[in-house]
């Protein structure tokens, strides 16, 4: 199951704020494919992150949804340009976010999920090379190993 793909990545993204970020990240997931609906699919990010930011730490945020309005397992992946204020766990803002979007009837793979996204970057040098990457391609090779 290929989880990423280079159409869900954007290189240097200015964030203006951390609501229009996740706007615009929930929406490149429902061009291409992913959503059912994109209001809901985002109604349901804000709604998670309104009870606690998915600012994991390091410079990391895993904003996530598990909802029946999404079609398969895809993860959209913004490096951005600036650093953006997530409230994150560590009070450190962040370059790296990763939005995972999960059908509803998915549980035990989400879960696995997370913790492989959460767990490659814990390591330094995992995130510095999603930060030093060219290309989507080079971004896209990095993260395939992330969840087999």
């Amino acid at each position: 199951m290929a989880i990423f793909s280079e159409d869900l990545i954007v290189l240097d993204y200015l964030a203006l704020d951390k609501k229009s970020c996740l706007q615009d990240m929930a929406e490149i997931l429902d061009r291409h494919g992913t959503l059912l609906s994109l209001p809901e699919f985002l109604k349901a990010i804000l709604e998670r992150e309104a009870v606690m930011s998915t600012g994991i730490g390091k410079g990391v945020a895993l904003p996530h949804a598990r909802i029946q309005t999404v079609k398969e397992l895809k993860i959209a992946v913004f490096l951005l340009r600036n650093e953006l204020d997530f409230e994150s766990l560590d009070n450190e803002p962040v370059k790296i976010i990763f939005m995972v979007a999960v059908p509803e009837s998915m549980k035990d793979i989400y879960l696995k999920v997370l913790s492989a996204v959460s767990n490659f970057c814990r390591k330094t040098e995992n995130r510095q090379l999603l930060l030093s990457g060219k290309s989507k391609d080079e971004i896209f090779n990095i993260l395939k190993g992330v969840y087999q």
